[in-house]
């Protein structure tokens, strides 16, 4: 298993079409001049953008109370409920969620010993009683052994998600096959897109293909190798992109651009073009830099609790600085960001519930 997807993994243990009015829902809106707040009554643990719209789920205000699953259009400024119920350590909640055009998927799931998950999907539109689409899936709350789901990534009309299992070598046994070199390893993983009630087989592979991103009908995977390759929604393969194993940090795609964060020597983000494979520009990267999103050539990254977006053309930024505050639980809640046609989406804790703040596109201002 990759050092990537133990890492969310752990993380996310320890952790009428958008007409509704938000009172009484449990969000507010608010507005600081051009940019939007949606303000949440718990802290934010998932959030995904598709063109104007985001959806975000927060959980709380307390342990073991609500998590609240919302569909945000800040152009608009409309929002929905989708969904309601308890989270929290004993209880569960959303482990990833995705949203393409009108269609949502996301992943419930219920925690104790072991994690029980399965995904489901529905439209802003009809978004209740949801379709569920995969069974469940268990693993081992502690070693992350067996059965999984998770990585929703949609954008356009392209919505998917991985199924895997994870197995655990160790000295003296374990349960992965005989020989398999000691730690976690993925294996069985498959890509699956979501066809309005239904999922589709894309990818099947005895070892790893996570899905990092997507865009304009393309599929990017991590194989177990390292290599990266695209893939078009039926499965085949446009290019591969070869690197080693552990040296992609994060990567993300648009229409015309691939951006690759990479750790050989100094940490840099390598921008190719999808299609021909050919390098366009090499940037230094900071220390830190993860939640990698890229949009008409301006990338957003975050770095702690600050949001960087970089005009890739002369490597200028522009910096959103979040609040450095708490969950009500002591522990630092991870600011997350997307960046789409519309704008720059990105969630932080505030001192009363999490917040989603979305700054216009044409509001990004870079210096000089």
């Amino acid at each position: 298993m990759t050092s990537v997807r133990l890492i969310q993994l752990l993380g996310l243990i320890a952790l009428a079409f958008l007409a509704a009015s938000p009172s009484g829902s449990g969000a507010d809106l608010g507005s600081q001049s051009g940019a939007r707040v949606l303000r949440l009554p718990g802290e934010v643990s998932t959030l995904a953008a598709d063109g104007q719209v985001v959806t975000v789920t927060a959980c709380g205000p307390r342990d073991n109370d609500s998590y609240w699953f919302y569909a945000w259009n800040p152009v608009r400024r409309t929002t929905r409920l989708i969904e309601r119920k308890w989270c929290g350590s004993f209880h569960g909640g959303i482990l990833s969620q995705g949203i393409a055009g009108r269609r949502l998927a996301w992943v419930r799931y219920d925690a104790g010993n072991y994690t029980t998950a399965y995904l489901v999907s529905g439209t802003l539109q009809k978004p209740r009683p949801a379709t569920r689409l995969t069974g469940d899936k268990i693993r081992n709350s502690d070693s992350l052994e067996g059965d999984s789901v998770g990585d929703v990534q949609g954008d356009g009309s392209l919505l998917v998600f991985n199924t895997w299992s994870t197995c655990e070598a160790y000295s003296g046994g374990g349960s992965c096959p005989e020989g398999t070199p000691r730690g976690l390893h993925v294996y069985n993983e498959n890509v699956w897109r979501v066809d309005a009630r239904k999922k589709r087989l894309v990818l099947a592979s005895p070892d790893e293909a996570t899905i990092l991103s997507v865009a304009a009908g393309r599929i990017l995977v991590r194989r177990a190798d390292g290599a990266l390759e695209l893939l078009r929604k039926d499965g085949s393969v446009v290019r591969a992109f070869s690197f080693r194993r552990n040296e992609v940090r994060g990567a993300a795609l648009d229409g015309s651009e691939l951006v690759v964060l990479d750790r050989s020597g100094r940490l840099r983000f390598r921008v190719f073009d999808p299609v021909t494979g050919e390098q366009r520009k090499v940037l230094t990267a900071k220390a830190g830099a993860t939640q990698l999103d890229v949009e008409h050539g301006h990338l957003a990254y975050v770095v702690g609790t600050v949001v960087h977006v970089l005009r890739l053309t002369d490597g200028r930024e522009r910096r959103y600085i979040a609040p450095a505050v708490s969950s009500p639980h002591g522990y630092s809640v991870p600011v997350q960001a997307q960046i789409e046609p519309s704008g720059l989406f990105y969630s932080y804790q505030a001192r009363r519930g999490g917040r989603v703040r979305f700054v216009p596109f044409d509001e990004i201002r870079f210096r000089r």
